[in-house]
């Protein structure tokens, strides 16, 4: 009898799956293994589960180097998720009915120190409409930001309200495929990224903890879809055999800069247009590597500029591992009258957080930040919900870290004598996610942690609907109407 052989297309798939499947029937070659123990459920089976999939950054004992990992509660070899305290959920309130928009909470800028007025009279100048009254906005993020989710949104409601004045601070490419700025369009062949979130560089990383260096095939055209810019600053790194930037704006003439120096430094490059603009260009000129750590295209204002500095896996630890000096510098750059520091949800999952070390990775930023600009107000703006479900079956609930973190931050903030913004509570506390979940339509995703477009503007209108209540009653005793006029006509 004749034996048929297999197809050859199949017998390659069966020798190479056997390949894969061997090492982990035999303990003994568990050094051959594609993947480690446990990651084969968290990659196919959590997200059937429902297991949150935010990424989220811990730190090697040895480097003090983040790297991205997928969350708890999914076992994982370099997390650890046991919190001090009592382990159990937060209780939630039962889910609303399919289709039921969930409730809000309360939405106001906690400011015992009273280190907003600064910014509310910053704010009445542009209000006004007196000439060239720019207030800027500079707000520090995760992966919402990235995206500009949230960040976006409030832009455009305070820029309704108040005037715009640009887009402000824009990567001139994508570390990651997800980097987006609302109302502008981006395309940036030829860049390779470098940050303590990715593979670390030399060159600084400037204002965004990210620093993207090309030669002769990168460029970048940064189009705005419906303004315009008068003003353009690139921010770069001089170092020794640097090589030449090229800028161009609207196909007009080209400006070489070169980046060479004898030492490493930061350095901009900026250009007053005599004509508004829509377009500009970013190229490497080809004879040696560039370092551009970001562009900002601005308008003559009055009117608000709010700048979106995301960074996916960010916590407020990963600020401290900018240098000190080259990030004061870059804030000082900036010249910011708000800057919001919005950070938690990643350290939901850290061991020991919150702390000791949390409180002081803190203070360091805010310390930084009052360095480079002493008149400016700080808002820590706490993290939103993060839902996990309950080990009792009693569905979808918060985290127990989240509130800690929260209470936390608005320990630090008033020690610190910064504003303090509680997102959380805002968004309805405790099982929010959960809510947000079973919503129609739905305002986060299956992994309970990252909103949809539509629950990350809920958000966006809570924070402007407080910045604007905390302006008219502080400076004009009459209270903004903008930020329920832009709501959509359903119940919030």
């Amino acid at each position: 009898m004749r034996v048929r052989e297999l197809p050859r297309p199949l017998a390659t798939v069966l020798l190479v799956g056997t390949a894969f499947l061997v090492p982990y029937a035999v303990p003994s070659l568990a050094k051959y293994r594609f993947l480690p123990e446990g990651a084969l459920s968290r990659t196919f089976l959590d997200p059937l589960r429902g297991a949150p999939r935010a990424p989220l950054v811990v730190f090697h004992e040895k480097l003090d180097l983040p790297e991205v990992v997928p969350p708890p509660p999914a076992p994982a070899p370099l997390v650890v998720t046991e919190l001090v305290g009592p382990p159990a959920p937060v209780p939630t309130r039962p889910p609303a009915p399919r289709g039921t928009p969930p409730p809000l909470g309360t939405a106001t800028i906690e400011d015992p120190a009273g280190v907003m007025q600064t910014f509310y009279a910053k704010l009445a100048r542009t209000h006004r409409g007196e000439p060239n009254a720019v207030t800027r906005i500079t707000h520090f993020g995760d992966s919402p930001l990235t995206g500009d989710l949230i960040s976006g949104e409030a832009r455009a409601i305070l820029q309704r309200e108040f005037g715009g004045a640009g887009h402000g601070f824009l990567l001139v490419a994508r570390p990651w495929g997800w980097y987006g700025h609302q109302g502008v369009s981006l395309k940036a062949p030829g860049w390779k990224a470098a940050s303590p979130l990715l593979s670390p560089g030399r060159d600084g990383y400037g204002l965004s903890g990210v620093a993207l260096t090309g030669s002769g095939k990168a460029r970048s055209e940064i189009a705005l879809e419906k303004d315009a810019f008068t003003r353009l600053v690139l921010t770069y790194a001089k170092r020794p055999a640097g090589g030449t930037l090229v800028v161009s704006v609207d196909d007009g003439p080209e400006k070489e800069i070169p980046t060479a120096a004898s030492e490493r430094a930061s350095a901009s490059y900026e250009l007053d247009l005599p004509a508004p603009a829509r377009r500009a260009l970013v190229r490497a000129k080809g004879d040696g590597d560039v370092t551009v750590h970001g562009i900002v295209l601005e308008g003559p204002g009055p009117g608000i500029i709010y700048d979106a500095v995301g960074a996916n896996g960010a916590s407020v630890h990963f600020l401290t591992l900018l240098s000190s000096e080259d990030w004061i510098e870059s804030l000082r750059r900036r010249a910011s009258d708000l800057v919001i520091l919005n950070y938690g949800t990643n350290e939901s999952g850290y061991s020991g957080i919150p702390g000791k070390r949390y409180e002081s990775d803190y203070a360091e930023v805010i310390r930084r930040i009052r360095a480079a600009l002493p008149e400016a107000a700080i808002l820590l703006m706490a993290p939103m919900d993060r839902g996990m479900r309950g080990e009792a079956g009693e569905g979808i609930v918060t985290m127990p870290s989240i509130p800690r973190i929260v209470a936390a931050q608005r320990k630090v903030a008033v020690e610190n004598g910064c504003a303090f913004f509680d997102t959380f509570t805002a968004m309805g506390g405790p099982g929010t996610m959960g809510r947000w979940y079973d919503s129609d339509p739905r305002l986060v995703s299956g992994d309970f942690t990252h909103t949809t477009k539509q629950g990350s503007d809920r958000v966006a209108r809570l924070l402007a609907k407080a910045l604007t209540e905390g302006y008219g009653a502080t400076v004009s005793g009459r209270r903004a109407t903008v930020v329920a006029e832009a709501r959509p006509p359903a119940t919030d």
